[in-house]
């Protein structure tokens, strides 16, 4: 587990009721060195330490805009795996609980990513998602996980609620697990690694997707994964690993942990995202894609540009010295008028015009190709001019296509590389 020094760690008293949560509580607090006293609290405290520390702008903010210069808060709790109607009377009672699973609701999600095409010009695919935490340890400045990590301990009881979900759904293989956090930071004392990894171990059509940008693998290669966890990886350049994912580790460091992984038997796959044009950004990007895949062999990549920032969210946000100057100002220009006739503009995903964006993709697909013939390469949310114009590169078209997450990325799909 990384070494967590946050200011305050707050305990649920659910935690304290159930032995099992409370035992993985107290493996993990052996590596948190908090400044305070751990605290236990009941909902109505924990609402109204959320409220005095206005975390609800996680809803709001991106994760650069808080300047966060240590370890977030750490709140241990449980799911409670209430009826809806017992949800929303606890979120109406207590308010400032009704995101990052605070409430003890949210062990899943839907991601409705069909809709995406009318509600943000974007590709993508349905899929349910599973869930155990909200927060990270690493501080991406583009993301938007905020001062707090919520982490629910009652993982037996997750576990044994899975079949239900997932025979309910069998149009759907794969499961991400988990794009709200990063749990391979808090392994292997958390313990998720081991119970879902075994669980789906045992599935005959499901797979597990472990999704991660931490080199903390060394507790999976001896896991008994029976072919079905994935885990995919974000990977990014030096520059942008090192002064934009602060306290995450290096590209080399990642590629290393694909490699380790690989050889002890996981399907990986990576996402280049979001590509974010730093000064220097194509020397970076090659040196990247040839150490990438001269050491490992991707079932898929995934490629997206940076999106989800406004320009002034990216003034907020970044450090603009970092940046290539011709894209800050593209992007300044993009902002600065009335809004162009694109669903998208300025709300939605894309923050980096078409052409410009096009010119992104084309030196990442021309170079992956370059060393590696055979990468399958997808898109994440890209618009259908953008499929267009790279159909031919491409893991299927945006009425069946493979990526990382998708629903039926799993071996077996002829789109990936076997």
């Amino acid at each position: 587990m990384y070494p967590i020094k946050p200011r305050h760690v707050y305990i649920h008293e659910r935690v304290l009721a159930d032995p099992r949560a409370e035992r993985r509580m107290q493996r993990m607090m052996k590596g948190i060195a908090s400044d305070e006293e751990p605290e236990t609290v009941d909902d109505a405290g924990l609402n109204e330490i959320s409220k005095i520390n206005k975390w609800d702008r996680v809803t709001k903010w991106r994760t650069g805009q808080y300047k966060r210069t240590r370890d977030p808060d750490i709140i241990f709790n449980t799911f409670t795996w209430a009826p809806p109607e017992q949800v929303q009377a606890t979120i109406a009672r207590y308010p400032h609980l009704r995101f990052s699973l605070l409430s003890g609701a949210g062990m899943h999600t839907y991601r409705d990513g069909r809709a995406l095409l009318e509600r943000k010009h974007g590709v993508c695919q349905n899929a349910h998602c599973l869930h155990s935490a909200w927060g990270c340890l690493h501080v991406c400045d583009y993301c938007n996980i905020g001062t707090f990590l919520n982490i629910m301990v009652n993982l037996e009881e997750l576990v044994e609620r899975l079949d239900p979900l997932l025979d309910a759904n069998t149009w759907q293989q794969l499961y991400k697990y988990d794009n709200q956090t990063d749990t391979i930071t808090f392994e292997p004392e958390y313990g998720a690694s081991e119970l879902m990894v075994g669980y789906f171990a045992q599935r005959e059509r499901e797979y597990l997707m472990l999704y991660t940008k931490s080199d903390n693998v060394d507790h999976l290669l001896d896991l008994p994964h029976n072919g079905h966890t994935i885990i995919s990886w974000t990977i990014s350049s030096e520059t942008v690993a090192r002064e934009i994912e602060k306290n995450s580790p290096s590209t080399t460091e990642r590629i290393e942990a694909v490699r380790k992984c690989q050889e002890a038997g996981y399907s990986v796959r990576v996402r280049f995202s979001p590509i974010i044009p730093i000064k220097g950004w194509r020397e970076e990007a090659e040196a990247m894609i040839q150490r990438l895949l001269t050491n490992t062999r991707p079932d898929v990549i995934t490629i997206d540009a940076l999106a989800h920032l406004g320009y002034d969210r990216l003034v907020a946000c970044f450090d603009i010295s970092l940046l290539d100057d011709v894209y800050v100002g593209i992007m300044r220009e993009l902002y600065s008028g009335e809004p162009p006739e694109k669903p998208f503009w300025p709300a939605g995903k894309q923050v980096i015009p078409h052409e410009p964006r096009a010119d992104i993709y084309r030196f990442f697909i021309e170079r992956m190709k370059k060393v590696d013939p055979d990468v399958r390469i997808s898109f994440c949310d890209e618009t259908p001019e953008m499929w267009d114009e790279f159909a031919e590169h491409l893991a299927g078209t945006p009425e069946r296509y493979a990526c990382t997450c998708g629903p039926d990325s799993v071996p077996g799909n002829a789109l990936l590389r076997a």
